[in-house]
């Protein structure tokens, strides 16, 4: 199972989407059958209860928010996921 890394697009932090998730925007490393599984496990590791008048939101699987590509300069356990360049986990 390869492991992908989320990046939040530069420019794009301060979108309104953000306020949906408990992780603030930075590179998120994961392992995932394919990169639609790892944006949604960091969505459902990382979501508030907040909802929106439009319904729910979700930064982590916005394409327009977060790019997402294979990534290999980590050998993540498939319990968790890697950030600050693997100094800190999150369990999923």
């Amino acid at each position: 199972m390869p492991v992908y890394k989320l990046d939040p697009i530069w420019g794009k932090e301060g979108h309104g989407d953000w306020q949906f998730s408990t992780l603030a925007p930075t590179p998120v490393w994961v392992r995932a059958d394919d990169p639609e599984q790892a944006r949604h496990k960091i969505h459902l590791a990382t979501r508030t209860e907040l909802i929106s008048a439009e319904g729910i939101k979700a930064p982590w699987i916005n394409a327009q928010l977060v790019k997402c590509i294979e990534d290999t300069s980590f050998d993540v356990p498939s319990d968790v996921a890697f950030l600050a360049n693997g100094k800190i986990t999150i369990k999923l």
